[in-house]
């Protein structure tokens, strides 16, 4: 009986580990030159949450930063200038969509 009893409470617990794990938020947007041409991989993205950092692929990122996150205000960086400060969705991911100025790494304002 002890044994079963183990069982369930562990069964629960891995359970609920999963559970706060399933869902996560974070910020995730399209990366573009003035000129019009995607930015691939030469941009770094960044927030003041933590040291994460994200590289756009063919125009488009994504940066997960986990659960704990969510709903609250950060800031964002591409090539460690600040682009803004934006809320995340209490769920989900918020957008922040950048331009590179030319082939420089300074965003436009």
């Amino acid at each position: 009986m002890k044994i079963k009893k183990t069982c369930i409470y562990l069964c629960m617990a891995s359970g609920f580990l999963f559970a706060s794990n399933a869902f996560s938020c974070g910020i995730e947007g399209s990366a573009h030159r003035t000129g019009g041409s995607k930015v691939n991989g030469t941009a770094t993205i960044s927030t003041s949450w933590n040291g994460d950092k994200a590289f756009p692929r063919n125009g488009q990122y994504q940066l997960d930063l986990g659960s704990s996150v969510c709903g609250k205000k950060l800031t964002v960086f591409v090539n460690g200038y600040k682009i803004g400060r934006y809320r995340i969705p209490s769920s989900g991911y918020a957008t922040v969509n950048f331009t590179l100025k030319g082939s420089s790494d300074y965003p436009v304002r």
